[in-house]
């Protein structure tokens, strides 16, 4: 009798155990979000028909400006979102921002940044193609997965090149580049709020 009560202990403790696990993040579930953003975005594009399956639900900025020392600034943000659960005395649904694109210019310079976000307005994942990694200007990819303010995994390479690193730290070559994208992570946040605190609905 007390075997079969270790048994039947053992196994709800792993049931347990892998009950929290499940719900956990994990990089992999992030990859499955976003590529479940992508396919999203894809029915929003018009088709070769010059339909669009799924209505598109984004803002769309673009920035022209001539900034001193590096001349033509060209900016082109998409923010795109998602609804959130609307309460009985509310007419539209709220939004929630779920995904962003940013490519701009400082002279030649050329940058491409991606941030994934959950409904709660936390940043899920990051990725950048910059110049401003090394002296020499070319260009790198880094990618962030997070769980929370926890950095899940980090990885960088060449711009289709090989892969340099890839953990869960950030070594200090690119902190500089990581934690300017962290923070824009945060002001997309704050443009999306912005802009959708004040359209008409």
């Amino acid at each position: 009798m007390k075997k079969e009560l270790k048994i039947v202990i053992a196994l709800m403790l792993c049931v347990a155990w892998t009950l929290p696990a499940s719900a956990q993040t994990t990089v992999e579930s992030i990859r499955k979000e976003y590529q479940a953003v992508q396919q999203d975005i894809a029915l929003m594009m018009p088709n070769e028909d010059g339909e669009t399956p799924s209505p598109p639900v984004y803002y769309d900025l673009n920035v022209s400006q001539n900034l001193p020392g590096t001349g033509p600034h060209h900016e082109h943000i998409r923010m795109y979102y998602n609804e959130l659960e609307a309460d009985e005395d509310e007419v539209y649904p709220p939004h929630y921002l779920r995904f962003t694109t940013a490519k701009y210019n400082f002279a030649a310079r050329e940058f491409y940044e991606e941030y994934l976000y959950d409904a709660k307005g936390q940043v899920m994942f990051i990725y950048v193609l910059t110049p401003d990694v090394a002296d020499d200007l070319s260009p790198y990819e880094l990618r962030m997965w997070f769980d929370g303010k926890r950095l899940l995994r980090f990885s960088a390479k060449k711009y289709k090149g090989e892969e340099l690193f890839n953990g869960t730290t950030i070594p200090e070559p690119y902190q500089g580049e990581t934690d300017r994208s962290r923070q824009r992570a945060l002001r997309f946040l704050d443009m999306f709020k912005g802009i959708d605190d004040n359209t008409y609905l």
